[in-house]
């Protein structure tokens, strides 16, 4: 039993070894660009298999005394269908359809999820303090929507100003005035 728990060991270590411990911030984001996702869509760009199976492999590693040497990356859903006019952070009609399915499937997985932190970001129109603001309010948006529509708890916002573009060609893109969600599981 040792014996096929450390040679489990060798080939996990080997296998994801190096694909995640070369950047411990490595994190692996799916992008949803349709405007009424299925919940099953967005609980596998939320949950995907591939780190659920490194997670339980892990989880198994070090229920028999061993040390997992993998780094296990962050998922993280990101989506064009909830951005924001230039300067605001109410949520359109389209924003909150998408919510609808991201609240879904964190209901739906509410034992798998620690917490959740929803990023805003803006464009890089504005000073880097209003967007500083600015994003934060946007992340505000949607943490509220998902606590009044599905009572969820442990939610944390944070406001990523510009500094993490999705249309790089083209900074002031709508594209970048967006909110992305990191679950912690």
């Amino acid at each position: 039993m040792i014996k096929r728990l450390l040679i489990a060991a060798t080939v996990v270590s080997v296998a994801y070894g190096a694909a995640f411990a070369a950047d411990e911030g490595t994190r692996k984001t799916t992008s949803i660009n349709k405007p009424n996702p299925s919940t099953e869509e967005v609980d596998a760009a939320l949950f995907p298999k591939q780190i659920a199976d490194l997670k339980a492999e892990c989880a198994q590693m070090e229920k028999a005394g061993l040390r997992c040497q993998s780094v296990v990356p962050k998922s993280s859903l990101d989506t064009i269908q909830i951005t924001f006019a230039r300067g605001s952070a109410s949520l359109s009609e389209e924003g909150k359809g998408f919510l609808r399915s991201v609240g879904s499937a964190l209901q739906r997985k509410a034992g798998v999820w620690k917490s959740l932190m929803i990023e805003g970001h803006t464009d890089v129109t504005g000073s880097e303090a209003v967007n500083r603001r600015l994003s934060l309010a946007r992340a505000d948006s949607a943490k509220s929507f998902l606590q009044a529509e599905f009572g969820l708890n442990n939610i944390e916002t944070v406001g990523r100003s510009s500094e993490k573009l999705r249309d790089t060609d083209n900074p002031a893109s709508a594209l970048n005035r967006r909110v992305e969600f990191v679950p912690d599981w």
